[in-house]
């Protein structure tokens, strides 16, 4: 602080004498040089408030100005008038501008009477990335062993995280500090040029929210990343634009993420309510954690907006049958865990309790590399970025700066997704693409050459499921993916999907990894600094990709002595999901119920009633009946019309919902203490074991799973049965009983 007031000779007076200064001021100096002040562009603004300080002569006007390294002063203003304990306070408005400037101030009524800061400030972007070891190896020498790029300008970056501390660092081409903060930097400088950015991580490896919130919890310090915050924001400054992408430790939440993490974020539980901390958390089935914070102890939503970007790639450690089933058979938990987390991240996004606390969700970060070969034909830490290639971590900086830029609007393109399908009508293939421009892929962009076919899933175009199981043939034609069937051609009721499990599309371990497959994913050149492109969203609309195709599958007709199906198996144990699709066209009863699906001993029943509902029942493995023959409205089902319903049963998460023609018409919630159907008891379709409550009409398809999925899609994977006309076809199935059918 420099101090000009009484006692200093200020200049000769008319008659040649000196002239003592009758008044003194000071100005209280910024925490650090070269500190920078957010400019607001989360609300679309350019400008910052800038907290100024300190003292002088009671009742005098205080004025200020902007000296900018380079530039020219800017004009006097008014700022404040010194308060009779000798204290002033003022705010200055300050545009976003490429100098750093330091604030000089002065007596009014006395001008030479001056003061000016020692320390510069900015105004540009203050970001915030929160997340685990994603981040933590963005600025980790010890995992970045690349050379670093060079940097297209000096100290317009800066880079705070805490160790032991807050540390601060200023990056230089001559010091960039490692190549994947070398490589974030550029897209900023290039992206904005004469814009700063100060990028916080608020980062600790291997930790999630539960462990940030609970001080009981040692895995990490919430103090830590306060006091980081506080140094970060130490002269009033706020952090603008804080993001999160964080999945992996919190990805065990499942489809709970919303539920669990939503309070933490607004300060609301899901559905409005109001949750004061510290508190306990409960969510989902009955699960709890405790909360002793929240960001809102951090961020203020005056001046703050979440960026929300993300899920990242999650890749395979074994070989897969599809996207969240190992070859063996076996649930991938992790995967199948990732893909609902995405699904709920949306949700917590959308929700609209969360007012506008959310920018629109950003890009995925999904067409990097995870992992090195461990020398040996194997491949090892594949949950986290390559530390020793390009397309490593320092690709992931750069996907993450784009997200930042792109969801605060200091980028104008818009995040590619497939929202553009055609079937080809004769089901010889259907073509995928979006509107924000054309499809490619890393592997076309770069003229490298395609993988060649030692595997069936290696195709132009990874990450597409038919009917559960890998696409075989996905290219690219006209800056579309052209996507052909697995089988002679696509039928009425093939379902396709992109970007399931962990969005990776990778099968074969670690064949995938050594084939580069994360080039092969899709991919729209937006025009964005320093990548061909940015990742295609995962999980497009189930609208969008609907199929079209009239059903010319062969039906069967189905008398009252049969046939009808029963599994010549019980159960089995461990059985607590269940997907029942039916596609039929049933008569409805005169009277009574006929039982569409079920199992022996009425702990699943799925009826049809004379008046068109559909009547449920579900009791657990303990005998507790959870849904009690619950109708639907009636009429869902018209005398012989053709429908398709859909069952979905998780009794570990506490559901079962029914869908007709793609509408769901019945939720039941419930709380099991023994989440399993019993392993002694026979699926049943069509009629009870004894041929009792027959169906009768015309069959198209009958398919069980022994997993679901909560929004009534298909799941991955073959049924665990499925009946299919002709006649002939289905007298000829194992499960069949009664008598034959016709058709």
């Amino acid at each position: 602080m420099l101090m000009f007031g009484l006692g200093l000779t200020a200049g000769p007076s008319q008659a040649g004498e000196a002239v003592v200064p009758t008044t003194m001021l000071s100005i209280d100096d910024f925490s650090r040089d070269k500190t920078l002040f957010d400019s607001g562009a989360a609300f679309g603004n350019s400008v910052t408030q800038v907290p100024l300080s300190g003292t002088g002569t009671a009742d005098e006007v205080v004025q200020m100005r902007l000296l900018p390294e380079g530039s020219a002063a800017t004009e006097w203003s008014d700022i404040a008038t010194v308060a009779t304990d000798g204290t002033w306070a003022g705010v200055a408005i300050v545009a976003r501008r490429p100098e750093w400037l330091r604030v000089e101030v002065r007596i009014k009524s006395e001008p030479v009477v001056r003061s000016l800061t020692s320390n510069r400030f900015g105004v540009g972007h203050v970001i915030a990335l929160w997340g685990q070891s994603e981040i933590v190896r963005i600025r980790s020498t010890v995992h970045n062993t690349m050379t670093p790029e060079p940097l297209l300008g000096d100290d317009a970056v800066q880079v705070m995280w805490y160790e032991d501390g807050p540390v601060l660092k200023h990056l230089t081409n001559a010091d960039p500090h490692t190549a994947s903060l070398a490589a974030m930097a550029n897209v900023f400088m290039e992206e904005r040029p004469g814009d700063k950015f100060a990028i916080v991580l608020q980062a600790v490896a291997g930790t999630g929210f539960r462990a940030l919130v609970d001080d009981a919890n040692t895995d990490r310090n919430w103090a830590d990343d306060a006091a980081l915050h506080a140094f970060a924001t130490a002269d009033g400054q706020h952090v603008g634009l804080p993001a999160v992408s964080w999945f992996a430790t919190p990805g065990a939440l499942s489809e709970f993420y919303e539920d669990a993490l939503f309070p933490l974020f607004t300060g609301k539980t899901v559905d409005g309510t109001s949750v004061t901390f510290p508190t306990t958390i409960t969510y989902g089935n009955n699960a709890s954690y405790k909360a002793d914070h929240w960001f809102g102890e951090l961020y203020d939503p005056a001046h703050t907006k979440w960026v929300a970007y993300g899920p990242h790639r999650f890749d395979i450690y074994a070989d897969m049958q599809n996207a969240t089933v190992l070859a063996g058979g076996a649930p991938q938990f992790n995967l199948n865990n990732k893909e609902n987390v995405r699904r709920s991240w949306r949700a917590m996004v959308e929700n609209p309790n969360a007012g506008d606390l959310f920018l629109p969700l950003g890009l995925e970060p999904l067409t990097y590399q995870n992992g090195i070969s461990d020398a040996t034909e194997g491949w090892v830490d594949h949950s986290h970025p390559s530390g020793n290639t390009d397309d490593g971590t320092p690709m992931l900086a750069r996907l993450t700066a784009h997200a930042v830029l792109q969801a605060s609007g200091l980028t104008d393109w818009d995040i590619p997704e497939f929202d553009q399908a055609e079937w080809e009508p004769s089901g010889a293939y259907v073509d995928i693409w979006s509107s924000t421009g054309p499809v490619t892929t890393l592997r076309i962009a770069r003229g490298e050459a395609a993988l060649d076919d030692s595997y069936p899933h290696w195709t132009d175009v990874f990450g597409w499921q038919i009917n559960g199981a890998p696409a075989q043939r996905a290219e690219i034609v006209n800056g579309r993916v052209r996507l052909y069937p697995n089988e002679a051609a696509f039928v009425a009721s093939d379902v396709i999907r992109f970007g399931e499990g962990g969005a990776s599309g990778m099968i074969k371990f670690p064949e995938d990894f050594y084939a580069g497959s994360y080039k092969n994913l899709p991919i729209v050149d937006v025009g964005a600094a320093r990548i061909e492109g940015v990742p295609v969203r995962s999980l497009p609309s189930e609208t969008v990709l609907v199929n079209p195709l009239v059903d010319n599958a062969p039906a069967f007709l189905v008398g009252e002595t049969g046939p009808h199906f029963a599994d010549p198996q019980q159960l089995g144990e461990g059985v607590d999901q269940l997907h029942v699709r039916l596609s039929l066209a049933a008569d409805l009863p005169a009277s009574g119920a006929d039982l569409l699906m079920g199992t022996t001993g009425n702990y699943v029943k799925l009826e049809v009633v004379p008046d068109g509902a559909l009547r449920l029942r579900l009791r657990d493995t303990g005998g507790t009946v959870h849904v009690d023959n619950v109708e639907t409205a009636a009429g869902v089902l018209a005398n012989g019309v053709q429908a398709d319903i859909a069952l979905s049963i998780d009794m570990v998460a506490g559901y079962l919902r029914v869908w007709v023609n793609d509408v769901l018409v019945l939720d039941q919630s419930f709380t099991s203490a023994t989440p399993t159907l019993p392993s002694n008891r026979t699926l049943l379709l069509l009629s009870a074991l004894n041929g009792a409550y027959q169906v009768t009409g015309s069959i198209k398809r009958l398919s069980i799973w022994k997993t679901t999925t909560a929004d009534g899609g298909v799941p991955n994977g073959t049924p665990y049965k499925d009946v299919t006309g002709p006649a002939s076809v289905a007298n000829a199935n194992a499960w069949k009983l009664g008598t034959d059918a016709q058709g």
